[in-house]
């Protein structure tokens, strides 16, 4: 059955709640001001989809990063550890935010989203509500107030563990710098260093897209634009494009890896042809990276993901693009700077990264315990032993 906002049952589970939790998608991006001012006065911590990763600021203290199971980053997991509670809007529990299904979800689930058909296809929900997202969030604000609600959580406590858990996981990808290859920490570091708090992301579907839904700090809604959930290669070329014409006045940066990047790579005279200065940043690794990845952790093989080694330069020329390459990391501030520059004549830029992809983000990993914690017992021991025996062995 699907309530309406004037219902009792969820205020009673909200208010009740020890440790409650908020969920946001793509769904909630518009209404990121009232989202601020619930988690405010709940003290809760808040985790998005991949989609809706800029449903939330990232540098609001309780932000936690993408989901909450075994795929989120350690802030979000500890954050929710103890979750009776779920506040989730604008939400499907689709296969990719939920890490291949492996959240666990607390019985008292509140389920807020417009479309009424997402209610109860994954994840059970206690109470369903069918509203707008900002309508929902300024309802239950005043509600709160009417009720004259104070949390019990401590505040302090809660935001210092995030931050410390947020500082603990980026200083393992910023150790050292590199001098032969592009550390993703350092690369993402450096690139939120100089473009504007207000700048557009767009990425492609692959290996690039957990790196930066994990490492790159996005503060403004729909500041982060991907093909998620349909996951469709290529997408970012062209969305870059179309970014960068509806917004002529902000700094449009597109991450997309070596394999999409060949689906639609000559779109960007499209781009030099109307003077639209995007900033693209190929990870370049001559693979298509995620797909090899999750093909060598059990099989040690790699099938059908080798794309060889593309001339990037090349493509930058035939298009009529600026062209930049990073070899490392010590080329990364120069580089930028310049990728910068350039893009603000009008003229767009093609920045040629050589990136190393050698450190598997929590997004990955998360999927691979959760798709293997579904199998039978045999059939996980066979799995397991094929794996080792394939990498001990060759």
């Amino acid at each position: 059955n699907i309530g309406s906002i004037g219902s009792d049952e969820w205020k009673d589970l909200l208010v009740a709640a020890k440790n409650p939790g908020i969920y946001v998608g793509w769904g909630s991006v518009n209404a990121s001001e009232s989202i601020k001012k619930l988690t405010d006065a709940l003290n809760t911590p808040v985790s998005t989809t991949l989609q809706g990763l800029s449903s939330f600021p990232a540098n609001h203290p309780l932000h936690t990063g993408v989901g909450f199971g075994l795929s989120a980053v350690p802030a979000g997991q500890n954050a929710f550890k103890n979750c009776d509670c779920l506040l989730a809007v604008g939400v499907r529990f689709s296969e990719l935010a939920t890490g291949s299904y492996g959240v666990v979800v607390p019985e008292n689930l509140i389920h807020i989203d417009i479309n009424p058909e997402v209610f109860n296809k994954n994840y059970p929900s206690k109470v369903s509500i069918e509203s707008d997202s900002k309508l929902a969030f300024d309802a239950i604000l005043e509600e709160l107030n009417n009720r004259k609600f104070q949390s019990t959580v401590n505040r302090k406590t809660l935001i210092e563990k995030i931050a410390q858990d947020k500082k603990s996981y980026f200083d393992e990808w910023t150790k050292e710098k590199k001098k032969d290859i592009v550390s993703p920490g350092f690369f993402f570091k450096e690139l939120r260093s100089q473009i504007n708090d207000d700048a557009l992301m767009v990425v492609d579907d692959g290996w690039h897209t957990f790196l930066a839904a994990e490492l790159f700090p996005v503060y403004q809604p729909k500041g982060f634009i991907s093909p998620t959930d349909f996951n469709c290669m290529g997408f970012c070329i062209p969305a870059s494009i179309g970014t960068k014409l509806a917004n002529p006045d902000k700094q449009v940066v597109a991450i997309v890896g070596d394999g999409a990047f060949l689906m639609t790579c000559m779109e960007l005279l499209t781009a030099a042809t109307n003077k639209l200065g995007i900033m693209v940043f190929v990870f370049h690794d001559g693979e298509l990276a995620q797909i090899s990845k999750l093909q060598e952790i059990p099989l040690n093989r790699k099938t059908c993901t080798i794309i060889g080694d593309v001339n990037i330069e090349g493509v930058a020329i035939a298009t009529g693009c600026h062209f930049i390459s990073i070899n490392n990391d010590m080329q990364l501030e120069n580089a930028i700077k310049e990728a910068k520059e350039i893009s603000a004549t009008g003229k767009p830029v093609l920045v040629d990264v050589n990136i190393d992809y050698s450190k598997k983000t929590y997004l990955t990993k998360g999927v691979v315990k959760a798709t293997l914690s579904r199998f039978p017992l045999n059939e996980k021991i066979r799995f397991v032993g094929r794996a080792i025996k394939r990498h001990v062995l060759g």
